[in-house]
């Protein structure tokens, strides 16, 4: 099945982290790609428990956190190499059979905002092999596209305390 989590709601990569740990316990062969996460900040927390498990992961990304705490927007020819790379990486992992389950986190976030192209996504989408799970994660308004998941699950912002200015905190959002 092809599982899409969208939406500008908080959750997306922590249900597919959450979906990815019951299938490990399943005992089911899991991997990952993580999209644009290249910065520090991703480095930790549910990657060091995948690192402890023996979970295949591969990060791809620029930093984005500038020295002064705040965020990097834009997209620069490297934040598409990198996007490409992970691309890449998630076509040999799925061709080479070994996984029961693979999340592609920030994969759609990626298309979005232009690191990848819509037919690179929808390629590797049309080419995942039936008996995988392919997890999906990011923003994402492409109904055409989403059209092709067998599951979409919409995280929607009622409200969050971002906008009150509290920032990120380790554990919880990152």
């Amino acid at each position: 099945m092809i599982q899409a989590y969208i939406g500008d709601g908080k959750g997306k990569t922590t249900a597919a982290t959450g979906l990815l740990i019951r299938a490990f316990g399943a005992g089911r062969r899991v991997g990952a790609v993580l999209f644009d996460k290249g910065s520090e900040t991703y480095r930790h927390n549910e990657l060091a428990v995948f690192a402890q498990l023996g979970i295949e992961f591969y990060i791809t990304g620029l930093e984005r956190m500038k020295p002064d705490g705040t965020f990097r927007f834009g997209v620069t020819p490297q934040d598409i190499e990198e996007a490409v790379r992970g691309l890449s990486l998630a076509e040999n992992l799925m061709a080479g059979g070994n996984f029961d389950l693979l999340v592609l986190d920030e994969i759609l976030s990626s298309m979005t905002y232009g690191l990848l192209t819509r037919e690179a996504v929808l390629g590797l989408i049309q080419r995942a092999p039936k008996d995988m799970e392919l997890i999906l994660t990011g923003r994402c308004e492409d109904e055409q596209l989403l059209d092709h998941a067998d599951l979409v699950t919409r995280m929607v912002k009622e409200r969050h305390y971002f906008d009150r200015g509290v920032k990120a905190r380790a554990g919880i959002e990152y």
